[in-house]
Order: structure tokens, then sequence, then C-alpha cells
């Protein structure tokens, strides 16, 4: 969002003046169609409960047993195979005792040497992302038909970057992009991913915000595989893109718009040209400037905040403005971290990510809310929907219990933060 500015309305404190920020007042010709809509809702309410009393109750399900390796060994259909195997990954974590986890192994065994396909996918899907399963079991998963590996490759914590890399030299193109869409990846696993020197692979690579990838990964990306397009439409949304890799990315573009211009609006190539190369220096212009005036931000606010004069109301009164930039640099100087990090955070859809960068900021409750509101009133007004109204009490309550338990929790705090 850097250089963007929004103009938001004047925004309240919880509280302050009469009713809560961002109530909407219905008018007084309104107030029959409303106690129509409460009655109507109130009808469905009870019907639902009317509903869940007849509902016949759900039966515990039968704790996997001897009986189940008996069915197994005794080689009953595949569906009834991959029934066991499903029941045995929602059970996992139940099995606590020497005697109960023989009996889980003695059911692993048998299932992961299952000649048939659909079983063996089964129990790949019910222990893909779990902790407490034997590791030789995942080992062996991962390296299975790849519709019985991929869920394991994208989701085990069990696999080690080196374990993962082997997988990727070793096999089909699909095992690779099974990997690259980890949540989070290794420098060492993207330089793997990398050396395959595949398209596809690439793009889901750079497209994975959890990749590290670095300066010379995105250079390599870019030198290889920069003019296919879905390399570089995955290419532009990574966060913190060195600017000499962008300038790189926007003449790639322009090659491409140029090709457009001529093929799609029939325009002659001297005229397409000189189109393209006027937006490419007008873009290339608009990145430096604000390059050069983010830094300039920085060391001026940084000033402001050593000497005392840059508090949370400053920080937010620049939101309130529009200075987008100086509210972005605001937060990240009062939680303490890199800037790129805190845009991030600022904007990522999970909203428990925005109360973690404003707790790291110190923020307390009301400033984080007209944060939180001022964010999602600029994101409807771009995207054109219409703005929320239900911040009533009840909302402000319920955020205000989130926000207080959230931070009382470190260690949840600490991994929102990690992104």
């Amino acid at each position: 969002m850097g250089g963007t500015t929004f103009l938001l309305p004047p925004l309240r404190y919880p509280g302050e003046g009469v009713g809560h920020a961002r109530t909407v007042r219905r008018p007084a010709r309104d107030s029959e169609a409303g106690m129509q809509f409460d009655e109507a809702g109130a009808a469905r309410s009870r019907r639902r409960e009317a509903l869940l009393a007849r509902a016949p109750t759900v039966a515990a399900e039968e704790p996997l047993g001897a009986a189940d390796v008996a069915r197994l060994a005794a080689r009953p259909c595949p569906q009834e195979r991959a029934r066991i195997a499903e029941k045995l990954g929602r059970q996992l974590s139940s099995f606590t005792q020497p005697a109960e986890k023989a009996l889980v192994e003695a059911v692993l065994e048998l299932l992961v040497k299952d000649v048939a396909l659909e079983v063996r996918k089964a129990l790949a899907q019910a222990v893909a992302d779990r902790e407490d399963v034997p590791g030789w079991v995942v080992r062996r998963l991962a390296r299975d038909a790849i519709e019985v590996a991929e869920p394991v490759l994208e989701k085990s914590p069990l696999l080690s970057d080196e374990e993962l890399v082997a997988i990727v030299k070793t096999n089909a193109m699909q095992y690779a992009l099974a990997v690259a869409g980890r949540s989070q990846l290794s420098e060492l696993v993207c330089e793997a991913l990398l050396d395959r020197g595949e398209t596809p692979v690439a793009a889901k690579l750079v497209g994975n915000p959890g990749a590290r990838l670095t300066r010379a990964a995105l250079e390599r990306v870019l030198a290889e595989h920069g003019r296919d397009r879905s390399v570089q439409d995955r290419l532009v949304r990574r966060p913190e893109l060195p600017f000499e890799l962008v300038d790189k990315l926007v003449r790639l573009i322009a090659e491409r718009l140029e090709w457009e211009l001529v093929a799609a609006m029939r325009l002659p190539l001297d005229t397409a040209r000189a189109i393209v190369r006027a937006a490419r220096e007008r873009s290339t212009i608009e990145l430096v400037a604000r390059e050069h005036g983010a830094r300039g931000r920085e060391q001026a606010l940084a000033a402001r905040w050593r000497a005392g004069e840059l508090d949370h109301d400053a920080v937010l009164a620049m939101l309130r403005e529009g200075d987008v930039v100086g509210f972005e640099i605001g937060v990240a100087l009062h939680a303490g971290e890199p800037l790129g990090r805190v845009r991030r955070l600022l904007y990522d859809v999970d909203r428990r990510r925005l109360a973690a960068i404003c707790l790291k900021a110190g923020f307390p409750f009301p400033h984080y809310l007209l944060v939180r509101i001022a964010l999602e009133l600029a994101e409807a007004t771009v995207a054109g929907r219409p703005t929320r109204s239900d911040y009533g009490p009840d909302t402000v309550r319920f955020l205000a219990e989130q926000y207080r338990k959230l931070a009382a929790d470190s260690a949840r705090l600490s991994a929102l933060l990690a992104i």
C-alpha cells in the first residue's frame, strides 16, 4: 500500500458520543419491519431448537481395537479397510498406553502396506498433519503414489528438510508441486525445488508466502522463468521484492503487454511500443519515488518516536488523515518489527494477525478496534462492497474479550506474528 492514500471519515472511540462507533440507526418508519424481522428470526430459532430436540442421539464411535485388526487381517473390502484407516486417524491421539501403541503400530503396519490405493490414500489423509504418528509411516506414504503422497508432502510436520529435498530430487514433478505448497519452506528446500528447472514448480513456489526465497533465488526465478505469465503474476505479489527485481519485472511485463496490444488491439508495432515505453518509464519513476519517499518518512518518524512525540494517538491520527505509509511506519516503530512484516500482518485476511501486531505495538483495545474498523472501511470502499454496520455493543464486547485472551497467550501471539 506504499504511496496509496484514502480518506477516512472521523472515527470515534466506542462509547464516545452517542452510541458505538459504526452503529447504524434505523429510521423510525422502519421499526415495524424491524419487529417483523425479529419475530421471524425468533421463529427460525424455535424451529431449529425443536429439530435439535427431536434429532436422534449419535452414538459414540467404538474405540479402535483387536476386532479392527482381525477385520483387516481377514482382508475385507477396500471400502471397509479405508473406513478403519479414517477411524484410526480420528482416534490416534487417544492411544497413550504401551499396549495401545502396539495395537496402533499393528494397524498401521497393515494399512500402509495395503494393496488398494484408496486405503493408503485414506490413511495418508488421516495422518497428514499429525505429529503423533510414527515417522516411518509418514516417510513411506510420502514416497507412495502421488495420490497417497500429496497430503503428506503438503502438510506433515515430521518430514525433515533433507527428506523433502531427497523426494524432490528423485520423483516426478507432481511431488515437487506438493512440496512447494507447504505452509513453510526453508531456503534449502526452495533451492532444491528451483533446481528442477520446471516453470510450474517455480510459479507455485513464488506464489507461496511461506517460502523463504533469498534474493539470489528470486533473481534466478526471474532469469529462468520470468517470461512466464503465471510466474510474473505471482512475483508481483511477493512481499518486500527488491527494487532492482521490481524494475526487471516491470520490463518483462511490459514486453508481454506490448505483444498483447499488437495481437488483441491490432495496433501497429511502433504505436504499441511507444505506449508500453511510456507506461514502463512512469512505473519505474513511481517505484523510485515511493522507495525514497518511504525511506525518508521512516527516518523522520523514527526521530519523532525517539523524542517521545509519536504516541499511539499520533499514529492513529495519521490513519484517520489518510497517511497510510506514516501509519504503517508508526506501528512498525512501536512494535519493533520490520516494516514489510508489519504490512503483511496489518492486511492479512486473518484478523487475528491484525490483533497480534496491534498488541505487539502496545495498542489498547479502543485503538485496535478503530484500526480494524478503518481497514475494513477502506477495503470495502476499494472493492465496492457495502461497509459493515454490526459493531454494536455485543460485537465490541466479544472483540475486547478475544483481544484480552490473545494478550495473555504469549505462545499464540508469537505464532501469529511469525509471518
